[in-house]
């Protein structure tokens, strides 16, 4: 059975584009990107504590998410060394 592209799941991806539509769409509005990164990490944050079933499944999420990045921006930064 086919599922229709209408009913079909929202992937990850798409909810980070239009996350970042949003964030555009605050931009437009005058806000600045600090003012915009703050909210968003404080509503991360409260959700994150919220949903969980647990503070320390929501810490580990957090905390996880802050290490991906961490080690993206180590990884890019070796990489950009060696060439």
């Amino acid at each position: 059975m086919t599922i229709p592209k209408e009913k079909m799941p929202i992937t990850y991806e798409e909810m980070y584009e239009e996350l970042l539509d949003v964030t555009e769409h605050f931009a437009n509005q005058g806000a600045s990107v600090f003012d915009v990164a703050n909210l968003m990490s404080r509503f991360v944050t409260e959700m994150a504590f919220d949903c969980a079933p647990c503070p320390n499944k929501a810490t580990h999420l957090l905390l996880s998410a802050i290490t991906d990045r961490i080690e993206r921006d180590h990884s890019e930064d070796a990489d950009a060394s060696q060439t």
